[in-house]
């Protein structure tokens, strides 16, 4: 059913029309409901362009999903709401240089192209080095299964850009391994294309204590976070690693912000 907001805003279906707002747009869209039907796209010689498009797709965002996943949880409240579209975006750019790959079927060789990452915007409300102007080093394990990040000479009073109404900041890192996506003729579809029981363990991450934003100097800070020793990281795969800060409030404990809680950098894949 339509909704009226105010004198002119509508929301919903009137004589087969649709009215929808897209994240991002502060106007309503309006388009005509119908088209075709599910069966007729599965079965029709007309529709193949269409369902090697879908099956494609579904190969995208499962991709996109897997990337998204391995920059960590703790990530997850800072890094960019629309994260995920620039994500498929990204894989969707992947898959169309599989250079030998039929239409329907073609791979995503993340590992063969991961600059693609590098032009994402991770951070939401702030870029992090606008937050964390403290200079730090970032070193990557030479068996790519560990990286290290080092703060010297952290003044949080001066060099932190907390939000107004933050008492305390933590900082996370995180490392992920993805592997590459394949479609699998057996099952026509790009599900379970990568072995579950070997990619259960490929990530791991690490936050470091609450801080009060206040504190005017502190020693060398190092962290670092690996993936589990017995983790087998093979060539399809790619290596992803996020620093982020965190913002909270102290009350009877600290509790993160609801609205500006900090900011994520993307260290780069490897």
């Amino acid at each position: 059913m339509a909704r009226i907001y105010g004198s002119k805003k509508i929301l919903g279906t009137i004589g087969g029309v649709r009215h929808y707002k897209l994240p991002g747009c502060d106007f309503i869209i309006a388009a005509e409901k119908g088209g075709a039907n599910g069966n007729l796209i599965k079965n029709n010689p007309a529709f193949a362009r269409t369902r090697e498009n879908n099956e494609e797709w579904k190969g995208v965002t499962l991709m996109a999903k897997q990337v998204k996943w391995r920059l960590g949880l703790d990530t997850a409240t800072v890094v960019n709401r629309f994260l995920i579209g620039a994500l498929n975006k990204a894989m969707l750019s992947v898959m169309r240089r599989d250079p030998v790959g039929e239409r329907g079927s073609r791979t995503i060789f993340l590992s063969a192209h991961k600059n693609v990452l590098d032009s994402i915007q991770y951070w939401y409300y702030k870029p992090f080095r606008d937050i964390m102007k403290c200079r730090f080093e970032v070193d990557t394990g030479p068996d790519r299964k560990s990286v290290t990040v080092r703060l010297s000479a952290l003044v949080p009073k001066e060099q932190i850009k907390a939000p107004v109404e933050a008492t305390h900041f933590q900082f996370c890192l995180s490392i992920g391994a993805v592997c590459d996506f394949a479609y699998v003729a057996e099952d026509k579809a790009y599900s379970r294309v990568y072995d579950k029981d070997r990619m259960q363990y490929g990530i791991s991450e690490m936050e470091s204590e609450w801080i009060p934003v206040n504190a005017k100097s502190m020693a060398e800070l190092t962290f670092t976070v690996a993936l589990p020793e017995d983790f087998q990281l093979e060539e399809d795969m790619t290596v992803l690693r996020t620093f982020g800060i965190v913002f909270g409030k102290m009350t009877s404990e600290v509790e993160e912000l609801k609205r500006d809680r900090g900011s994520a950098e993307f260290l780069g894949a490897v």
